[in-house]
């Protein structure tokens, strides 16, 4: 199976960027490419890695302006918004369609989230 290469950015928390590289490593499938520290960083690493997701610490649901402009430009390259201490999370796609919504809901169904929905 082919890897999940992911660029983590705008995580001052450290231990929640070393949760997100061992939950990397154990996955598997999600190799992270590059850490960077601020979202002004994040064009420079993606335009030198090919990214397949983004993962973002923010400290707020509402996606930086910065990020919204790339998500625009990168119609493929969803972003996973870990919010405040990484214990809700945001998840921003382009392009869904409804397939994509019922897998996503299938997915959260079979790991016991579905008594959430």
């Amino acid at each position: 199976m082919e890897s999940i290469r992911c660029v983590i950015a705008n995580m001052p928390q450290q231990m929640l960027v070393d949760i997100v590289e061992n939950m990397a490593a154990e996955s598997g499938i999600l190799e992270v490419v590059e850490r960077v520290k601020s979202i002004n960083e994040i064009p420079s690493a993606i335009a030198k890695n090919p990214v397949d997701l983004l993962i973002l610490g923010m400290k707020g649901s509402e996606l930086p302006e910065l990020c919204a402009n790339i998500l625009n430009r990168s119609k493929d390259l969803p972003i996973l918004g870990l919010v405040d201490d990484g214990r809700r999370l945001a998840m921003y796609l382009n392009n869904v369609s409804k397939d994509d919504i019922l897998g996503i809901l299938g997915t959260l169904h079979r790991k016991g989230a579905g008594s959430a929905l």
